[in-house]
Protein backbone atom coordinates (compact mmCIF):
# COMPACT_ATOMS: atom_id res chain seq x y z
CA UNK A 1 0.00 0.00 0.00
CA UNK A 2 1.09 3.35 -0.45
CA UNK A 3 1.54 5.81 2.65
CA UNK A 4 -0.83 8.49 3.20
CA UNK A 5 1.23 9.94 6.42
CA UNK A 6 4.08 12.29 6.26
CA UNK A 7 7.03 10.21 7.25
CA UNK A 8 8.63 11.84 10.41
CA UNK A 9 11.13 8.98 11.51
CA UNK A 10 12.56 6.00 9.61
CA UNK A 11 14.78 3.49 10.90
CA UNK A 12 18.49 3.61 9.88
CA UNK A 13 20.47 0.42 8.72
CA UNK A 14 23.95 1.62 9.87
CA UNK A 15 22.87 2.68 13.41
CA UNK A 16 20.51 0.23 13.33
CA UNK A 17 18.21 3.18 14.89
CA UNK A 18 15.01 4.84 14.56
CA UNK A 19 15.88 8.69 13.86
CA UNK A 20 13.95 11.58 12.91
CA UNK A 21 15.28 13.16 9.86
CA UNK A 22 16.68 15.91 11.94
CA UNK A 23 18.86 13.43 14.31
CA UNK A 24 20.00 11.77 10.62
CA UNK A 25 21.31 15.22 9.82
CA UNK A 26 22.95 15.61 12.79
CA UNK A 27 24.80 11.92 12.91
CA UNK A 28 25.37 12.45 9.28
CA UNK A 29 27.53 15.50 9.59
CA UNK A 30 28.93 14.12 13.18
CA UNK A 31 30.87 11.86 10.73
CA UNK A 32 34.43 12.42 9.61
CA UNK A 33 34.84 13.02 6.09
CA UNK A 34 34.33 11.70 3.48
CA UNK A 35 30.42 11.24 4.67
CA UNK A 36 28.48 8.43 4.06
CA UNK A 37 24.44 8.64 3.37
CA UNK A 38 22.43 6.50 5.61
CA UNK A 39 20.05 3.83 4.09
CA UNK A 40 16.26 4.28 5.31
CA UNK A 41 14.09 1.45 5.97
CA UNK A 42 9.99 2.06 7.07
CA UNK A 43 9.94 2.25 10.95
CA UNK A 44 7.07 -0.10 10.80
CA UNK A 45 8.61 -4.16 11.49
CA UNK A 46 6.29 -5.70 8.92
CA UNK A 47 7.65 -3.35 6.50
CA UNK A 48 10.87 -3.63 7.78
CA UNK A 49 10.99 -7.00 7.66
CA UNK A 50 9.99 -6.87 3.79
CA UNK A 51 13.15 -4.72 2.98
CA UNK A 52 10.60 -1.31 2.64
CA UNK A 53 12.88 1.41 2.04
CA UNK A 54 12.41 4.88 3.11
CA UNK A 55 14.26 8.08 1.32
CA UNK A 56 15.88 10.79 3.42
CA UNK A 57 16.22 13.99 1.43
CA UNK A 58 18.35 16.82 2.51
CA UNK A 59 19.53 15.26 5.67
CA UNK A 60 23.07 15.58 4.29
CA UNK A 61 22.78 19.78 3.97
CA UNK A 62 23.48 21.88 6.71
CA UNK A 63 20.86 24.37 7.94
CA UNK A 64 20.84 27.25 6.50
CA UNK A 65 19.43 30.24 5.96
CA UNK A 66 18.25 30.20 2.20
CA UNK A 67 15.74 32.12 -0.42
CA UNK A 68 13.69 29.12 -1.20
CA UNK A 69 13.45 27.39 1.93
CA UNK A 70 13.15 23.10 1.78
CA UNK A 71 12.86 21.20 4.90
CA UNK A 72 15.19 17.93 5.59
CA UNK A 73 12.33 14.74 5.28
CA UNK A 74 11.23 11.67 5.20
CA UNK A 75 9.23 10.56 1.81
CA UNK A 76 8.29 7.35 0.37
CA UNK A 77 10.25 5.57 -2.02
CA UNK A 78 7.66 4.92 -4.73
CA UNK A 79 9.23 1.39 -5.65
CA UNK A 80 7.91 -0.10 -2.65
CA UNK A 81 4.38 -0.75 -1.33
CA UNK A 82 3.72 -0.45 2.04
CA UNK A 83 2.31 -3.32 4.37
CA UNK A 84 -1.34 -3.09 5.70
CA UNK A 85 -0.42 -2.34 8.93
CA UNK A 86 2.48 0.18 8.02
CA UNK A 87 1.83 3.11 10.60
CA UNK A 88 2.21 5.54 7.60
CA UNK A 89 -0.31 4.07 5.60
CA UNK A 90 -4.17 5.42 6.66
CA UNK A 91 -6.88 4.58 4.57
CA UNK A 92 -9.18 7.81 6.02
CA UNK A 93 -6.37 10.20 4.98
CA UNK A 94 -7.11 9.90 1.55
CA UNK A 95 -9.91 11.87 2.21
CA UNK A 96 -8.38 14.20 4.46
CA UNK A 97 -9.08 17.96 2.94
CA UNK A 98 -12.99 16.75 3.48
CA UNK A 99 -14.16 17.39 6.62
CA UNK A 100 -15.38 15.16 9.10
CA UNK A 101 -18.60 15.22 10.41
CA UNK A 102 -17.19 15.13 14.20
CA UNK A 103 -14.44 18.16 13.21
CA UNK A 104 -15.90 21.83 13.35
CA UNK A 105 -14.48 23.94 10.76
CA UNK A 106 -11.76 25.54 13.00
CA UNK A 107 -10.59 21.44 13.87
CA UNK A 108 -10.62 21.04 9.78
CA UNK A 109 -8.62 24.55 8.92
CA UNK A 110 -5.80 23.33 11.43
CA UNK A 111 -5.94 19.47 10.52
CA UNK A 112 -4.96 21.24 6.77
CA UNK A 113 -2.67 23.56 7.95
CA UNK A 114 -0.58 20.96 9.73
CA UNK A 115 -0.49 18.66 6.81
CA UNK A 116 1.82 21.76 4.86
CA UNK A 117 4.48 20.42 7.28
CA UNK A 118 6.61 17.90 6.93
CA UNK A 119 7.08 17.26 10.84
CA UNK A 120 4.75 19.31 13.10
CA UNK A 121 5.03 19.15 16.94
CA UNK A 122 1.97 19.03 19.02
CA UNK A 123 4.61 18.81 22.40
CA UNK A 124 8.00 20.27 22.79
CA UNK A 125 9.26 18.77 26.51
CA UNK A 126 12.48 20.40 27.04
CA UNK A 127 13.49 17.84 30.07
CA UNK A 128 16.74 15.58 29.71
CA UNK A 129 15.20 12.24 27.68
CA UNK A 130 15.39 10.22 30.53
CA UNK A 131 12.69 11.89 32.86
CA UNK A 132 10.32 11.94 28.65
CA UNK A 133 10.89 8.21 28.53
CA UNK A 134 8.13 8.13 31.27
CA UNK A 135 5.71 9.62 29.07
CA UNK A 136 6.80 7.03 26.28
CA UNK A 137 3.06 5.42 26.34
CA UNK A 138 1.35 8.41 25.69
CA UNK A 139 2.83 9.27 22.69
CA UNK A 140 5.43 8.91 19.59
CA UNK A 141 8.72 9.84 20.85
CA UNK A 142 11.93 10.73 17.93
CA UNK A 143 14.50 8.48 18.36
CA UNK A 144 17.37 10.72 18.49
CA UNK A 145 20.32 9.31 19.48
CA UNK A 146 22.63 10.94 22.73
CA UNK A 147 24.35 7.51 23.57
CA UNK A 148 26.64 5.10 21.06
CA UNK A 149 24.06 2.74 19.07
CA UNK A 150 23.87 -0.60 20.00
CA UNK A 151 22.06 -3.39 18.49
CA UNK A 152 18.78 -2.85 17.55
CA UNK A 153 16.17 -3.15 20.45
CA UNK A 154 12.27 -2.53 20.08
CA UNK A 155 11.95 1.06 21.98
CA UNK A 156 9.35 0.44 24.89
CA UNK A 157 7.39 3.27 22.20
CA UNK A 158 7.96 1.99 19.35
CA UNK A 159 4.43 -0.09 19.02
CA UNK A 160 2.72 1.05 15.86
CA UNK A 161 -0.72 2.24 15.59
CA UNK A 162 -3.09 4.00 13.24
CA UNK A 163 -4.59 5.58 16.46
CA UNK A 164 -4.17 9.41 15.92
CA UNK A 165 -0.65 9.96 17.96
CA UNK A 166 0.27 13.13 19.32
CA UNK A 167 3.86 14.08 17.98
CA UNK A 168 6.42 14.71 20.72
CA UNK A 169 9.95 15.83 20.91
CA UNK A 170 12.66 16.79 23.41
CA UNK A 171 14.92 17.46 20.59
CA UNK A 172 14.49 21.45 20.03
CA UNK A 173 17.01 21.50 16.34
CA UNK A 174 13.67 19.58 15.00
CA UNK A 175 11.18 21.84 16.81
CA UNK A 176 13.30 24.75 14.85
CA UNK A 177 12.95 23.11 12.14
CA UNK A 178 9.53 22.46 12.19
CA UNK A 179 9.19 26.41 13.30
CA UNK A 180 11.15 27.83 9.67
CA UNK A 181 8.83 25.63 7.77
CA UNK A 182 6.44 26.94 9.26
CA UNK A 183 7.43 30.77 9.02
CA UNK A 184 8.87 30.41 5.85
CA UNK A 185 6.05 27.91 4.04
CA UNK A 186 2.70 29.32 5.76
CA UNK A 187 0.45 32.27 5.59
CA UNK A 188 0.54 34.57 8.55
CA UNK A 189 -3.02 33.54 9.48
CA UNK A 190 -2.28 29.87 9.23
CA UNK A 191 1.33 30.29 10.93
CA UNK A 192 -0.88 32.14 13.71
CA UNK A 193 -3.11 28.95 13.90
CA UNK A 194 -0.60 26.58 15.40
CA UNK A 195 0.01 25.62 18.81
CA UNK A 196 2.46 23.71 20.94
CA UNK A 197 2.37 21.97 24.62
CA UNK A 198 5.12 22.51 26.84
CA UNK A 199 4.60 20.13 30.04
CA UNK A 200 4.04 21.52 33.29
CA UNK A 201 3.31 25.14 31.28
CA UNK A 202 0.78 24.28 28.66
CA UNK A 203 -0.84 25.01 25.74
CA UNK A 204 1.20 28.19 23.94
CA UNK A 205 0.98 29.76 20.60
CA UNK A 206 4.16 27.98 18.09
CA UNK A 207 4.82 31.80 17.51
CA UNK A 208 4.78 32.93 20.71
CA UNK A 209 7.08 30.24 22.27
CA UNK A 210 9.33 31.75 19.85
CA UNK A 211 11.05 35.41 20.85
CA UNK A 212 13.40 37.48 19.44
CA UNK A 213 16.82 38.58 21.32
CA UNK A 214 16.06 42.18 20.94
CA UNK A 215 11.94 41.00 22.44
CA UNK A 216 13.55 39.11 25.70
CA UNK A 217 13.02 39.72 29.15
CA UNK A 218 15.55 38.81 31.79
CA UNK A 219 15.09 35.96 33.83
CA UNK A 220 12.89 34.63 30.69
CA UNK A 221 13.47 31.05 30.97
CA UNK A 222 10.03 29.32 29.40
CA UNK A 223 10.65 30.62 25.51
CA UNK A 224 13.14 30.09 22.89
CA UNK A 225 15.11 33.24 22.22
CA UNK A 226 16.88 33.25 18.58
CA UNK A 227 18.71 36.15 16.57
CA UNK A 228 21.76 36.71 14.19
CA UNK A 229 25.11 37.37 15.06
CA UNK A 230 29.25 36.42 14.77
CA UNK A 231 31.00 34.08 17.04
CA UNK A 232 34.06 33.54 18.15
CA UNK A 233 35.98 30.39 19.04
CA UNK A 234 38.00 29.79 21.91
CA UNK A 235 39.60 26.40 21.25
CA UNK A 236 36.96 24.40 21.14
CA UNK A 237 34.13 26.53 23.17
CA UNK A 238 33.10 29.67 21.52
CA UNK A 239 30.90 32.88 22.45
CA UNK A 240 28.28 33.99 20.33
CA UNK A 241 27.68 37.89 20.08
CA UNK A 242 23.99 38.80 18.64
CA UNK A 243 23.54 41.80 16.53
CA UNK A 244 20.74 42.73 18.10
CA UNK A 245 20.95 44.54 21.64
CA UNK A 246 18.36 44.47 24.01
CA UNK A 247 17.37 47.68 25.67
CA UNK A 248 20.83 49.20 24.02
CA UNK A 249 23.05 46.23 25.89
CA UNK A 250 25.14 42.93 24.19
CA UNK A 251 23.56 40.00 23.90
CA UNK A 252 26.20 36.80 24.08
CA UNK A 253 25.97 33.37 24.48
CA UNK A 254 29.09 31.46 25.71
CA UNK A 255 29.20 27.51 25.52
CA UNK A 256 32.40 26.60 27.70
CA UNK A 257 35.57 23.64 25.98
CA UNK A 258 34.16 21.80 29.11
CA UNK A 259 30.46 21.56 27.37
CA UNK A 260 31.47 20.94 24.54
CA UNK A 261 33.56 17.84 25.58
CA UNK A 262 31.08 16.83 27.71
CA UNK A 263 28.39 16.87 24.60
CA UNK A 264 28.03 14.00 22.48
CA UNK A 265 27.12 15.67 19.51
CA UNK A 266 29.69 18.06 20.08
CA UNK A 267 31.12 17.34 16.45
CA UNK A 268 28.10 18.50 14.79
CA UNK A 269 28.19 22.14 16.57
CA UNK A 270 32.01 22.65 15.19
CA UNK A 271 31.23 21.31 12.13
CA UNK A 272 28.50 24.01 11.83
CA UNK A 273 30.95 26.64 12.92
CA UNK A 274 33.91 25.14 10.87
CA UNK A 275 32.15 27.56 8.33
CA UNK A 276 32.13 30.95 10.02
CA UNK A 277 34.45 32.30 6.94
CA UNK A 278 32.02 31.57 4.68
CA UNK A 279 28.94 32.62 5.70
CA UNK A 280 27.50 36.27 6.79
CA UNK A 281 26.48 35.66 10.22
CA UNK A 282 25.14 32.65 12.14
CA UNK A 283 20.82 32.51 13.38
CA UNK A 284 21.20 31.00 17.20
CA UNK A 285 18.06 29.24 18.91
CA UNK A 286 18.34 28.65 22.45
CA UNK A 287 16.08 27.55 25.67
CA UNK A 288 18.04 28.81 28.65
CA UNK A 289 17.79 31.73 30.87
CA UNK A 290 18.88 35.51 29.88
CA UNK A 291 21.12 37.00 33.26
CA UNK A 292 22.78 40.22 33.07
CA UNK A 293 26.46 40.58 33.62
CA UNK A 294 27.59 42.02 36.81
CA UNK A 295 28.06 45.40 35.32
CA UNK A 296 24.91 45.82 34.34
CA UNK A 297 25.85 46.82 30.74
CA UNK A 298 25.68 43.50 28.81
CA UNK A 299 23.11 40.13 29.20
CA UNK A 300 24.01 36.67 28.42
CA UNK A 301 21.87 33.77 27.76
CA UNK A 302 22.78 30.79 29.40
CA UNK A 303 22.08 27.19 29.11
CA UNK A 304 22.66 23.99 30.85
CA UNK A 305 22.52 21.38 27.60
CA UNK A 306 23.64 21.78 24.55
CA UNK A 307 20.47 19.68 22.96
CA UNK A 308 18.93 23.01 24.37
CA UNK A 309 20.81 24.93 21.43
CA UNK A 310 20.39 24.72 18.04
CA UNK A 311 22.68 26.78 14.92
CA UNK A 312 21.65 27.79 11.50
CA UNK A 313 23.92 28.91 9.19
CA UNK A 314 23.04 32.25 7.59
CA UNK A 315 23.26 32.96 3.60
CA UNK A 316 26.99 32.88 1.99
CA UNK A 317 29.03 35.48 1.87
CA UNK A 318 29.87 37.17 -1.60
CA UNK A 319 32.83 35.85 -3.78
CA UNK A 320 35.10 38.81 -5.13
CA UNK A 321 32.00 41.10 -4.68
CA UNK A 322 29.61 38.55 -6.73
CA UNK A 323 26.28 37.90 -4.69
CA UNK A 324 25.40 34.38 -4.62
CA UNK A 325 22.70 33.35 -6.46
Amino acid sequence: MKTSKSITRAFCVELQQELSIVAARREYFSQEPPRARFNFLCSTEACRAQGVKITGVRYDVRPQENPTFVAAHFRANPNYEHHADCEWVDESEADADNPSASETLAETTLRKVKRKLDDYIDVFDPAPKERAKSDASTAKSDKTPDHQPTASTPAPDAVNSKEPRETRTHNLERLVDSFRQAQAQLTKEEFALLTLRIPGQGEVSLRAYFRHIKFAQLGDERRVLYGGGLVERYGTGFKFKFFDRLQGRLATLYVSPAQMKAYRSSRYISELLSHADEVRFFTVFALGTLKASPSGKSVSVEIDDLRHLAIVLGPPKAVDGIEPT
